[in-house]
């Protein structure tokens, strides 16, 4: 057995149960994985004083790097499976967190927004409203779940990726609905943008590019969406004209929704206001505003564009 396929049959030891070894062995060795401390394991080269050697190695990656700690106690199993020892190498990487697509410029749709009041969400798309350019997202992301007044701040990057009232304030909120809390459509609103910004400004979603008109949604289309905490991601529609029931939290409540587009899992938390397009012909087909374990789901796009007096930019722009 090579190196590499010792260090290979560690890993998987470490992280499955799919290994015949004796139980107090496995036992031991997958205590290395559930330690807190502990954040991965890899295949990979041995780094020594900053610089990566040419000895294959088994890497343990962890938050913090302990003065105790002893690669021969941590790991015994893995350096007996192999005639000679296994070279190990420990790598601190610090807590490990999904990485938001956070940024101050461009300004563009797929990155982190949110009202001032909130943690974040995601800038869906450009809009246009009597020809001015707008910011398209949630009501929930741009109006504090329709508590907002109109005029309130809007921050770009949003406040839980640093975004700070006064110097990250790219526009003001300008229309948004206050949820009725039966036979809703629509959680969406729309953003005023600071002419000082309209530089900065691009249509094209991050990754996928400028929208290319919208579609209904039907079931089994492919979509995609590109959002602040899960980047671009895709999923497949396995229901339309639903109805859901959603809790907006203290100071609004529930909320049952009409018409809704049910999708496999393509999101989690910070990605509401994302743009969801057909996959294969790139045209807006819903704005994304909830999920859970096993699903996602978006407002149809055409109720959204309605709702809002607005037209989706489906052409590249560069303000002067």
């Amino acid at each position: 057995m090579t190196a590499k396929e010792t260090i290979l049959r560690a890993i998987r030891m470490i992280t499955t149960a799919g290994i015949e070894l004796d139980e107090p062995v496995l036992a031991q060795a997958q205590q290395v994985f559930g330690d807190k401390n502990t954040v991965g394991v890899g295949y990979g080269y041995k780094i020594s004083n900053g610089k990566q050697t040419n000895e294959r190695a088994l890497m343990l990656f962890v938050e913090k790097k302990k003065k105790t700690l002893s690669l021969e106690k941590a790991m015994p199993p893995l350096l007996a499976l192999a005639s000679t020892p296994i070279k190990t190498d420990v790598v601190e990487t610090g807590p490990i967190k999904p990485q938001a697509l956070v940024t101050r410029k461009p300004l563009q749709p797929g990155y982190s927004v949110g009202h001032f009041k909130i943690t974040a969400g995601t800038f869906g798309a450009v809009v246009t409203r009597k020809k001015a350019y707008q910011i398209l997202s949630n009501s929930h992301v741009l109006a504090d779940s329709g508590r907002g007044k109109k005029g309130d701040a809007v921050l770009y990057p949003g406040k839980a990726d640093g975004g700070v009232k006064g110097k990250d304030t790219v526009g003001k909120l300008a229309r948004f609905r206050k949820f009725k809390k039966t036979g809703e459509t629509v959680d969406c609103a729309t953003a005023s943008i600071d002419k000082k910004r309209l530089a900065d400004l691009r249509s094209e979603i991050k990754n996928l590019g400028v929208p290319k008109g919208t579609t209904p949604a039907k079931v089994g289309m492919n979509v995609t969406k590109t959002g602040r905490t899960t980047s671009t991601t895709s999923g497949k529609v396995i229901a339309t004209d639903a109805t859901i029931k959603l809790n907006y939290g203290a100071g609004v409540g529930q909320v049952s929704f009409v018409k809704q587009v049910v999708c496999t899992r393509y999101s989690k938390p910070g990605d509401s206001g994302s743009l969801v397009l057909d996959k294969k012909t790139k045209r807006a087909v819903g704005l994304h505003f909830a999920g859970g374990p096993s699903g996602s789901f978006f407002n149809p796009i055409g109720l959204v564009l309605r709702s809002l007096g607005v037209k989706l930019v489906t052409k590249s722009i560069k303000v002067k």
